[in-house]
């Protein structure tokens, strides 16, 4: 059972495990020092010479049982209850029960937070065989009896503090993680809403290009349009992105020919290429098949993206769309396509940033060229989800190469059979 996290105050339970009950006693006085017990320990180091016991600068919550099994009950208890105990002091022989190392076993299944302090004169057990048991763990410490009050009043500071600050960097990862949730469904849900009013706009101004309109109009008309196209690619993105964190989105598994695809979208981006002087070719190793298996819609959003990069950030001179093979398996092929263009580049301190969502190179990039910035992290989000990588070669003013991997599984022959019949 997972544990309540409603409580803000600081949790300083602390559970010694020992068969030993003057070892419970001598927890107590350490941990939980009366103004009598004090006094008389001043007296005494008066009277009798040496110093005081440390007097803790905080008060514990301790618990003392004397055997594995009833500390057990114990932790499942505080879990269930949203108290759990933030250390445990453990002896490591407790006979007749469970030793040291099998209560740990028991009582870290139950609560897997708990920070642990192994205490013993002499063990059974080498450190090398406590790890290749228990595993190198930062919550096991090992403190060798006979201990004085300033080490466990040290450890039981130090380590009740550890777990509190564990405990707020996972209360602030949930919030943020909720956070982004929310932040991801507002976006989703703003976008359908926007979509809707577009797609209106859109088809009117369809209807009205279809009527007499002089040139003026025509062209305010023309601009209504591509303005609004703009904008419907935009809210796409932001759709896609967020389905995307919110593990929504699903590919698809149908039998389509990946030649045709990368030829359509070059054709797609003819124009657009051709109006600014640009060359746009695509090259397809020979290795590169025709027929495969996947989604031909979100290969087509990733060539999309990266050639309409390329075009948005090339001046002059040429982009190259081309696809290898780069592993040729047995049932399925891992393809890597890449798209050079000979554009401004990206210095290399930024690329590292640039799959991130809403990240653009620098500010006056989205002055200049606009966009969202949410194009390259579709790019990478899918190639992941096609088991494939990202990532970019570029010289700062003289051109990048963006590139994916995806795996793609391969038409079987009877399946061809089947199409073409």
């Amino acid at each position: 059972m997972t544990t309540k996290l409603t409580d803000c105050s600081e949790n300083r339970r602390i559970l010694v495990i020992d068969d030993n009950v003057l070892i419970h006693d001598d927890f107590r006085k350490i941990l939980q020092p009366g103004n009598e017990v004090h006094n008389l320990d001043a007296v005494r180091a008066a009277v009798f010479g040496g110093t005081p016991r440390l007097k803790p600068l905080m008060r514990f919550e301790l618990d003392c049982v004397d055997q594995g099994q009833a500390a057990l009950a114990l932790v499942q208890r505080a879990r269930q209850e949203g108290r759990p105990y933030a250390v445990v002091f453990v002896d490591m022989r407790m006979p007749p029960g469970w030793d040291g190392l099998e209560t740990i076993e028991h009582f870290w299944a139950v609560d897997p937070e708990i920070q642990t302090v192994i205490c013993t004169a002499y063990t059974d057990h080498s450190w090398e065989e406590i790890i290749e048991r228990l595993g190198y763990d930062d919550r096991l410490l090992i403190l060798q009896k006979p201990f004085s009050s300033v080490e466990v009043s040290q450890l039981a500071m130090s380590l009740t503090t550890k777990w509190n600050l564990a405990r707020q960097a996972h209360q602030r990862l949930q919030a943020a993680e909720a956070a982004n949730v929310a932040k991801s469904q507002f976006l989703a849900n703003m976008s359908h809403e926007i979509r809707t009013p577009m797609n209106g706009i859109l088809g009117m101004s369809e209807l009205l290009m279809q009527t007499p309109l002089n040139d003026k109009q025509r062209r305010y008309m023309h601009t209504l349009q591509k303005s609004g196209q703009a904008l419907i690619q935009i809210i796409d993105d932001i759709l896609d992105i967020s389905k995307i964190e919110a593990g929504k989105l699903k590919l698809e598994y149908i039998s389509f020919d990946l030649r045709q695809l990368v030829t359509e979208t070059q054709e797609l981006f003819s124009g657009q290429a051709g109006s600014k002087g640009l060359q746009l070719t695509t090259s397809l190793s020979e290795a590169v098949g025709r027929e495969y298996m996947g989604d031909p819609v979100r290969i087509r959003q990733i060539l999309t993206n990266l050639i309409g990069n390329a075009i948005k950030f090339t001046a002059h001179g040429q982009i190259t769309v081309s696809m290898t093979a780069v592993d040729d398996a047995l049932g399925q092929t891992e393809l890597c396509l890449k798209v050079q263009d000979t554009g401004i580049g990206v210095e290399p301190a930024i690329q590292a940033n640039l799959f991130t969502p809403f990240t653009q190179a620098d500010g006056s990039t989205t002055r200049k060229f606009g966009g969202t910035g949410l194009g390259l992290a579709i790019v990478k989000q899918l190639a992941g989800m096609m088991g494939g990588t990202v990532g970019v070669e570029s010289v700062s003013g003289r051109g990048s190469t963006f590139w994916c991997t995806m795996r793609l599984r391969k038409v079987s022959a009877q399946s061809l059979h089947a199409k073409a019949s």
